[in-house]
């Protein structure tokens, strides 16, 4: 016997799962039997090792026959699952095996077979599938037909095979086939013709199932069809019909096609009384319910619908319905969000805009007295809200709040006025000359200026020059905004002179400022002058907006700065630039001392590999860090390319971190080239 063979027969579970993690490693000759012995071990690790270990084994038509043969095997439940597990982990590569089983085994090793296709995304397997559609057993045909409820995974092509395959099953099969069938169906998302639903309504057995087709079908008579179920005697046959019905009419709208004549039906029947009646616990039954209610017209179930925004499971349904009631739904979202907590508060108004294009006066003054509550989320939802449906007159109050300390009311309050001002730019100019006039407002003047955009009005550029001389620091950062919005050279020279400023926050303000101005040359000299991380960090970020040029040539100077934060916004200003320019640059921060960087770099690098790149992310697979290790395995498991597939079995063979091996033969088991 061999080593390994010596070792899988120890009485240690630990020395036997050793065992099979080194059959990888060395793969032995007679590797196939022995990784058949360890999938069959009374031990659930040693199994799993194992598994992972049939990912990457060498020889592989002799361990891929020898593992799908373990599926017939009739004593050991143990290693027929963990033979499924494997071939699966396997992937694309194990489709020939499992289909050779499926043509060769008896009924319940062509289960674990059809188990085995199912699981692995591939056209090959589908198509076995829908042959297996056919076969002599019940129990097999069973199992074909539900695993081919994921064929979708394998394609486009793949997901019509199966369609077509289960829609044959559909005339003259079992009740019981013709229910799986219906299952797989429906987890494609496949619109059955009403021609083939319509003799599935009369068999008890599959009615509910047909029920839920007819709310794919895009056919009125399907439609007309649940509302008629909504009245069957038997409560389950109706709440079945009530949540097939809500899909029916949610597809029919987002389609842009009206639902009058099902709408009259249910109005004809009083269907909202039996939707109410209907009504239960169940978030599917709930959901439906809100949509029919709102399809009706039905205000009285505004309340709920609000609420039911608040309920991740109900609130897909519950926009839907809002959307459907419109206007009339707005009182009582205001009225709900008023007793609610203020992240919800905020939620719902953000709402608002959904359901008006217009408020009337009621909805308004609502909104503007919201502008003084205590949440500062909710204050912002408000002043969201009223950038979108307010009026000129609303620019002022907006001003006094985004002057207030920095926070995510005062910057919505200044986004709001941004939009305001485009639609009502006199309101806008009357609401700073009424500001002007008080120099305790010159943070509120400053916005509205920012929010006008108008440099050629001297009164309004030497308004700014005066904020950027005042003792606030919050005017003075305001009037950089301010300048960086207007623009030209006379904002350029202003904002440079504010990188002198005694507030830090002013300075990055300025910094900022000048990468949207494009005023590179600042900047530059900036970067050149200080040494400060913070400042450095900062004008690096704001180069790669003002010159990309000046910005990689001084950018890839500090990427191997000893100081972590100033090569860091090195490399993530790099990252802004195109790829192929950046790409030399980005390579010597893996030379960087620091993880971290290493990490930043080969985070930037692995959004675009060509065969320079792909090298230098496998040499990584060598660093010291384990972390990085594991990055880079994830980052060439993600090109799923040959060549990188390549440099990471060789790693594997050398790697002894656990997450890095785990990273590894997870990118060799699936990798995503191969998922498409």
């Amino acid at each position: 016997m061999s080593a390994i063979e010596l070792r899988l027969a120890s009485p240690d579970p630990e020395e036997r799962r050793l065992a099979a993690q080194a059959l990888a490693r060395e793969a032995p000759s007679g590797a196939p039997g022995m990784l058949v012995a360890a999938l069959g071990d009374s031990d659930w690790r040693v199994r799993k090792e194992a598994a992972q270990s049939a990912v990457v084994l060498s020889r592989r038509d002799d361990v891929l026959q020898a593992v799908a043969a373990a599926l017939g095997d009739k004593t050991n439940i143990g290693l027929r699952n963990a033979a499924v597990e494997a071939l699966v982990s396997v992937g694309p590569e194990a489709v020939p095996a499992a289909i050779h089983a499926l043509r060769t085994l008896d009924a319940d090793g062509k289960k674990l077979a059809v188990e085995v296709l199912g699981g692995i995304p591939d056209a090959r397997g589908t198509e076995a599938l829908v042959v297996t559609l056919t076969d002599p057993d019940p129990n097999v045909r069973q199992a074909a037909a539900e695993a081919l409820g994921g064929a979708a995974l394998a394609g486009d092509d793949a997901r019509k095979a199966a369609a077509r395959g289960l829609r044959a099953t559909l005339v003259g099969s079992e009740p019981m086939m013709k229910l799986a069938a219906l299952d797989a169906l429906a987890r494609l998302e496949i619109a059955l013709d009403w021609r083939e639903i319509a003799p599935l309504m009369s068999d008890p057995f599959v009615r509910g199932a047909a029920l839920g087709a007819c709310g794919r079908c895009p056919e009125e008579v399907a439609g007309e069809a649940l509302v008629d179920a909504l009245f069957d005697a038997n409560a389950s046959t109706a709440r079945g019909a009530l949540v097939a019905l809500a899909e029916w009419v949610r597809a029919e709208t987002a389609r842009g096609l009206p639902v009058d004549l099902v709408r009259a039906r249910l109005q004809s029947r009083d269907g909202a009384a039996r939707v109410r009646a209907l009504d239960d616990a169940d978030a599917s039954v709930r959901g439906a319910a809100l949509l029919l209610l709102a399809t009706l017209g039905d205000a009285d179930a505004a309340p709920d619908s609000v609420r039911g925004l608040l309920d991740p499971a109900l609130a897909r349904d519950a926009e839907t319905a809002l959307s459907l009631l419109g206007p009339t739904a707005l009182g009582a979202l205001l009225a709900v969000g008023e007793r609610e907590l203020p992240a919800r508060h905020a939620a719902l108004l953000l709402m608002v805009p959904g359901l008006a294009s217009r408020l009337d006066d009621r909805s308004l003054a609502v909104l503007r007295a919201t502008l003084s509550h205590e949440s500062d989320d909710v204050v912002a939802a408000a002043a969201q809200v009223l950038g979108v449906l307010g009026d000129g007159s609303d620019i002022e109050r907006l001003a006094t709040l985004a002057s207030k300390e920095s926070g995510r009311a005062s910057r919505a309050a200044a986004t709001a006025i941004d939009a305001l001002a485009d639609r009502h730019p006199d309101a806008a100019r009357a609401a700073f000359a009424a500001i002007a006039r008080d120099d305790a407002s010159m943070v509120s003047g400053c916005v509205i200026l920012a929010a006008l955009r108008d440099g050629a009005d001297a009164t309004h550029v030497d308004y700014l020059k005066r904020a950027l001389a005042v003792g606030d620091a919050r005017a003075r950062r305001a009037a950089i905004e301010a300048l960086a919005a207007i623009g030209g050279q006379v904002a350029k020279d202003q904002v440079a002179g504010a990188l002198a400023d005694e507030e830090r926050e002013v300075q990055l303000a300025a910094i900022r400022a000048l990468g949207r101005l494009r005023h590179a040359a600042a900047l530059s000299d900036l970067v050149a002058a200080v040494s400060d991380p913070e400042i450095v960090a900062a004008a690096c970020g704001a180069l790669s907006e003002a010159d990309p040029e000046r910005s990689l040539a001084v950018c890839a100077g500090l990427v191997t700065s000893e100081d972590p934060a100033v090569a860091g916004a090195a490399v993530s200003a790099l990252g802004k630039l195109e790829r192929a320019r950046a790409q030399d640059a980005l390579f010597s921060a893996l030379e960087h001392p620091n993880e971290e960087i290493v990490k930043l770099a080969l985070s930037e690098l692995g959004e675009s590999q060509d065969a320079r790149t792909l090298a230098r992310i496998g040499l990584c697979l060598d660093h010291a860090s384990w972390d990085v290790r594991r990055l880079a395995a994830e980052l060439l498991g993600a090109e799923g390319g040959a060549a990188a597939l390549d440099l990471l079995r060789a790693r594997l063979e050398r790697e002894a971190d656990p997450s890095v091996r785990e990273a590894i033969m997870l990118a060799l088991s699936h990798p995503f080239g191969e998922r498409g």
